[in-house]
């Protein structure tokens, strides 16, 4: 029998294809885009030309290209651009206006001057900067600098007075705007969402943005990510837009897979675009739902929330809850039992984003209703610490109980929440299976899963979250040629090790794409 020449072979290596037809390997076989064949070294002659490329993987293990199941790229593009404020960079306050200074001393007067990624569990004063600490470093530009988890920021008096926050500006729905307790003057700080400062903070001009989607991609494609999600809520037909001319202008290297916030459901739905509207490299994903119960008020209201969600249903979209504490979880459960009652719909695959405090019980629910689940097991690592002081002990086990998913067969996929931790694939493995934190501690341990059950979540599960399981997330034959060669076999080490595993190549539609210097 004879066989079509690959353009690419991968030899030398242990395939962990996730295919369960044949879990391992030792070769695979490219040709196009395409996987052409895996199987042991009799492929090599089998599948090689005279135009094949060779790569000798020198015993490294090869996996399927990680896909990132929640994240945010152009935030995490901006980020890149933006004064870098993150706590392995900044230790204190003096830090960040140290680092907001320079870039002032570098801005023209008046233009604006943003910094990211602060936090202040790790500052030394343990707490947010305030309006007049960034004035005394850029008295004469307005300053926006963002918390690390894209939901709070802190403005200097020249920001607030031109997006025109003021003391008598009323705290919006589902936010709060930092006062000063004497005066009720506004401190700087921002938690939420906020209108004023979504339309007064200029965003980034399509050049701007080009440039740190570019330098995104790099780092993408560094920790072997091929495919990403984009759950911004934010998100509606100018993104779809800049989406597409990157891709036309070749910018846009890994695959996305786009989610749209409600308010843009009928522009989307009115072109005739839903869920699976796109191609392979560039596609539209579900609805983003935001909840929220920070106020001790659920937003939207139960009634408003059904609404949506049979709108976005009905059209044919795939929905996407953001649930983040018990509340929320359990007002998108009872949506989705409303929908399905009225409007039945087999494979809906409708998510649950984040589900990060699960009591039991609830996931019996979760399985009822059919959803997949998207988590963010890294945030057990970076977050664990607060998390241990912020939550009861005995409630330690609800926080992203993947061992008790998984007992229940729950769809599970993995994500980082980019920018809010780092996007690094296999210290989400890590997490998942060790349940360490960064101080050491270990939260809920017996919640661990193992090795190749997070591997799926963040490869064939992430896949299954946006209906790409028939063409992405294993190594199998007619599916999309995209991967990645690991330094170690995280199957096959100490689970504590896990995490200084290394991407060395990433192939991503058969073509080499990124290669460890």
């Amino acid at each position: 029998m004879s066989h079509a020449s690959a353009d690419l072979l991968l030899y030398n290596t242990q395939v962990i294809t996730l295919d369960q037809r044949q879990p391992t390997a030792e070769v695979v076989a490219i040709g196009g885009n395409r996987i052409l064949g895996v199987g042991g070294k009799d492929c090599l002659k089998l599948y090689r030309g005279t135009e094949t490329r060779l790569i000798d993987c020198e015993g490294r293990t090869v996996v399927p290209g990680f896909i990132d199941a929640h994240c945010h790229p152009f935030s995490f593009a901006a980020t890149l651009l933006y004064v870098n404020c993150s706590p392995s960079v900044v230790k204190d306050i003096a830090g960040i206006q140290t680092g907001i200074r320079r870039r002032a001393e570098q801005t023209p007067v008046g233009k604006w001057v943003r910094a990211a990624q602060y936090n202040e569990a790790y500052l030394a004063e343990r707490r947010h900067p305030d309006r007049r600490e960034l004035d005394r470093a850029a008295p004469h530009h307005p300053v926006i600098l963002i918390h690390y988890s894209g939901s709070i920021c802190v403005l200097n008096g020249l920001a607030l007075r031109l997006i025109g926050i003021t003391r008598q500006t009323p705290d919006p729905q589902g936010g709060r705007i930092g006062r000063d307790q004497e005066t009720g003057e506004p401190d700087g700080l921002i938690v939420g969402r906020n209108e004023l400062v979504e339309k007064g903070v200029p965003p980034l001009d399509e050049e701007e943005l080009a440039e740190g989607v570019k330098l995104a991609c790099r780092d993408y494609l560094s920790y072997g990510i091929t495919s990403l999600q984009d759950t911004t809520w934010s998100n509606g037909f100018a993104h779809w837009q800049i989406f597409q001319r990157l891709k036309e202008r070749d910018l846009l290297p890994v695959r996305i897979s786009m989610l749209i916030g409600c308010d843009g459901i009928d522009e989307f739905k009115g072109m005739g675009l839903s869920t699976g509207t796109g191609d392979d490299h560039l596609r539209l994903g579900g609805v983003k739902i935001a909840l929220d119960e920070s106020t001790g008020h659920p937003h939207p209201p139960q009634k408003e929330l059904d609404y949506y969600a049979l709108a976005a249903h009905e059209a044919g979209f795939q929905l996407a809850f953001h649930v983040s504490d018990i509340y929320t979880l359990e007002a998108a459960l009872t949506s989705l039992k409303f929908i399905l009652q009225k409007f039945p719909r087999s494979d809906h695959r409708h998510r649950l984003e984040h589900c990060a405090i699960c009591p039991p019980g609830l996931p019996d629910k979760v399985g009822k209703s059919g959803a997949v689940i998207v988590t963010q097991p890294p945030f057990l690592y970076y977050l664990g610490g607060r998390y241990m002081e912020a939550v009861p002990s005995a409630q330690l086990g609800w926080i992203y109980p993947l061992r008790s998913f998984q007992r229940r067969g729950l769809r599970i996929a993995a994500s980082s929440d980019s920018p809010v931790v780092p996007l690094n694939p296999l210290m989400g493995i890590y997490a998942a299976v060790t349940r360490k934190v960064e101080t050491g501690q270990f939260l809920a341990p017996w919640e661990g899963v193992s090795p190749v059950e997070a591997l799926k979540m963040y490869t064939i599960e992430a896949a299954y979250a946006s209906f790409d399981d028939p063409i992405k997330g294993t190594i199998t034959p007619g599916k999309l040629a995209d991967l990645a060669i690991l330094s170690d076999n995280p199957l096959q080490m100490e689970r504590e090790d896990i995490k200084e595993i290394k991407v060395m190549l990433t192939v991503l539609d058969g073509k080499v794409v990124w290669e460890r210097p």
